[in-house]
């Protein structure tokens, strides 16, 4: 049988059906569901059910970890539109947070003390839930590792709060494949049903994969910090802010671009360089360095789409190795395998420019 696609998984599913949700809301998208796409909502609302079980197992379980992560999958759970039919005149809405979300929420902060993992969790899910609960999450995590920027981002602290500053910080860690890992192991741990399966279009996949890529939907749901606020700050006029701003605003990009575990972030870094590069020198250097990386991102694109299961198997195996610390890590390692080199072609430029 030919594997679906990865985003079949329950991810995919629940964000679509969070798009669908919002085409039916009033002053939106006047028009009616048809048949497919009232089908294709029975079928999330299926899938959805399947993670609202787990998160009521996660929860039993009472710790902090566990609290969090289960009030992130029922929040998600709860993103599924309901009362909608085709050709119906009510417009689908999203349904009340359950209130088990504050209640696990509550519970896994008072619990979570040192464990940075644990912290990160309760602030995703305390995201738009308890603001008090996602400052103390973030203090906490803070101080554990204050020389990391990682806990400001993502807590959203104000960006004129820490910018000044910046000089004291020295990495910008999200600690994603630790976060990665753990869930992974928990959804393992957790696996869905056959019937569950067939719905989440998992069953092609071997346990450990499906569990991979189903981690990493939902950490691409929840676990991206809001970077406008910086790049607003660090860009254009309002480098011009403060006599510190730019050399303020270039230091956090070398942090991000040399010191992260997430391309994303080595990405953003590069942009703030450019922004804030003081000669044609450290802009060419700024240039070669996002060359390569888009290189390496192409590249791992290009190799995971010529497998038969769009890279998922690799990838679960490359993250049972505790030497891959960092998506820079796989993303090396999977071109290694594939006998690719790191670096592009003298002139190699990507497709967009």
């Amino acid at each position: 049988m030919t594997p679906r696609p990865i985003t079949t998984c329950l991810l995919a599913a629940l964000l679509c059906g969070a798009s669908a949700a919002a085409a039916q809301t009033p002053g939106y998208d006047d028009r009616q569901m048809d048949a497919g796409e009232a089908a294709q909502l029975q079928v999330m609302r299926e899938a959805v059910a399947a993670y609202e079980r787990t998160a009521v197992e996660l929860a039993a379980s009472g710790k902090p970890r566990d609290l969090a992560f289960a009030a992130s999958l029922l929040q998600l759970a709860t993103q599924a539109p309901r009362d909608a039919s085709p050709g119906g005149d009510a417009p689908s809405q999203s349904s009340p947070r359950d209130p088990r979300v504050a209640r696990w929420l509550q519970l896994a902060s008072a619990r979570a003390g040192s464990d940075v993992l644990a912290n990160m969790l309760v602030l995703q899910a305390a995201d738009g839930v308890d603001a008090a609960i996602r400052t103390r999450a973030a203090d906490r995590w803070r101080q554990v590792e204050p020389d990391n920027l990682a806990p400001l981002l993502a807590s959203g602290s104000a960006v004129d709060s820490w910018l000044p500053n910046a000089d004291t910080y020295a990495r910008w860690d999200f600690h994603y494949y630790e976060q990665l890992r753990w869930t992974q192991a928990t959804l393992a741990a957790h696996p869905p049903r056959a019937d569950e399966a067939e719905i989440l279009g998992g069953e092609d996949l071997a346990p450990d994969a499906a569990a991979a890529v189903t981690a990493a939907s939902i950490l691409a749901a929840v676990a991206m910090p809001a970077l406008n606020p910086v790049y607003a700050a660090c860009h254009g006029d309002a480098l011009e802010a403060t006599p510190t701003r730019a050399a303020d605003c270039h230091h956090v990009g070398q942090v991000a671009a040399e010191r992260s575990d997430t391309s994303l972030a080595t990405s953003f870094g590069l942009s703030l360089l450019q922004a804030t590069g003081a000669s044609p020198a450290q802009l060419a250097q700024v240039q070669e360095k996002r060359r390569r990386q888009d290189w390496r991102m192409l590249e791992w694109g290009r190799i995971s789409a010529s497998q038969p299961d769009q890279g998922a198997a690799q990838f679960a195996r490359l993250l049972r190795d505790p030497a891959v610390r960092s998506e820079q890590d796989l993303i090396d390692r999977v071109l290694a395998e594939a006998q690719v080199p790191l670096d592009p072609p003298e002139g190699w430029q990507p497709p967009r420019r």
